[in-house]
């Protein structure tokens, strides 16, 4: 009798102790910090933002419609491509184009945002027309792929 009493208590103990384990895990994984997302917000009163802030809005698959717009219309407010040398793109150029290539990628971009962005930069960087295309077509072409 002694020895069922025993064995009872130990099976008693290891099911106890197997609950609190699964209650601790299901404790942790609630009270686990959730990853966040950059977003930052352009507004009106927005300064401060540099290319790469621009860059982190239009690449997060987050980003909504009004998102992309308004970090389009940051972009051609504030910054301009860096004039060519010998006609020939400098280096420091390809982010401001990669900035265009993923306007053009991003699910939530339409064919009036990415009109209104090729438009308005061909205007105040009318030399990269050719550039400006290419990544523009870049970036449509990987849609399926963003």
């Amino acid at each position: 009798m002694n020895e069922k009493l025993i064995s009872g208590i130990i099976a008693l103990i290891i099911i106890a102790l197997i609950i609190i384990f699964i209650l601790v895990i299901v404790m942790v994984a609630k009270n686990k910090p959730k990853a966040k997302t950059v977003h930052i917000a352009i507004n009106k009163d927005s300064k401060g933002l540099d290319i790469e802030d621009l860059i982190s809005i239009v690449s997060d698959k987050k980003s909504t419609k009004e998102d992309i717009f308004k970090a389009s219309q940051y972009f051609i407010k504030n910054f301009k491509i860096p004039p060519k040398l010998d006609g020939k793109a400098p280096p420091e150029s390809k982010i401001y184009l990669r900035f265009i290539a993923l306007v053009a990628a991003h699910k939530n971009s339409d064919a009036k945002i990415i009109a209104y962005i090729d438009n308005e930069i061909k205007k105040s960087n009318s030399k990269y027309g050719n550039e400006i295309d290419k990544y523009e077509r870049n970036g449509i072409a990987r849609r399926t792929r963003f």
